[in-house]
């Protein structure tokens, strides 16, 4: 069979190399990751300086208050961390390291919401219920969503070959952090309302994640 060779017009070529910019090599997740910590910040304070600190802040103390909203905070931001990280072909996480950083998450949200009702257990007054729980539920995805927007176009830079992994993991990460800074205000402690409006909270900005993730996909294609 005859080598066939096509040969490319110089005028061709010269279009392609005047199309050619160079690419900037995007930094480590981590280094990355670095701009959703004045977002966080925020976030942490927020609630308590518009509305308030909790009533019985001082009854659960600091380690309750804000050292497991601070933790709150760092396990959303290493969620972005693997999002990010996720986020970059060839650098897709393995499964059993995504179990165990949402594992992680559950443990301590579950910890934290079981040990602040064991040591101040406080309750909704009848005929409040539902509108507390709207408040708190409503008041935890909207806080999320700077923190939510801002990981997602950070994950999108990337391309990510997972898009829906990608948004559930920054998007529960931006949950986490919102309600670190509405639990200090939310002056109830009853699991029924926590899981049931922060938890849920946290569980709706990861499904936003993946809506979010998705679409950027599309929009980028």
């Amino acid at each position: 069979m005859a080598d066939e060779r096509i040969e490319i017009p110089v005028e061709l070529r010269a279009f392609v190399a005047r199309d050619l910019r160079p690419v900037k090599p995007l930094a480590p997740p981590l280094r990355r990751a670095l701009g959703l910590v004045p977002v966080a910040i925020g976030l942490l304070f927020a609630a308590v300086v518009i509305f308030g600190m909790r009533r019985d802040a001082t009854r659960i103390g600091l380690a309750l208050t804000w050292g497991a909203s601070t933790l709150q905070i760092v396990l959303g931001l290493a969620l972005v961390v693997a999002a990010l990280r996720e986020a970059v072909p060839g650098t897709t996480l393995p499964r059993r390291v995504v179990g165990a950083a949402l594992g992680t998450v559950i443990v301590a949200v579950l910890t934290i919401t079981i040990l602040t009702w064991t040591t101040s257990p406080t309750e909704i007054a009848p005929g409040f219920v539902a509108w507390v729980w709207g408040v708190c539920l409503t008041g935890t995805i909207v806080s999320a969503l700077p923190a939510l927007a801002l990981a997602g176009w950070l994950a999108a830079r990337a391309f990510p070959l997972r898009p829906r992994l990608t948004g559930a993991l920054y998007g529960v990460g931006a949950g986490l952090m919102a309600d670190a800074g509405w639990r200090l205000f939310c002056h109830f402690s009853h699991p029924a309302h926590v899981f049931g409006a922060h938890t849920l909270g946290i569980a709706a900005t990861g499904a936003l994640g993946v809506v979010l993730a998705n679409w950027l996909v599309r929009s980028g294609e």
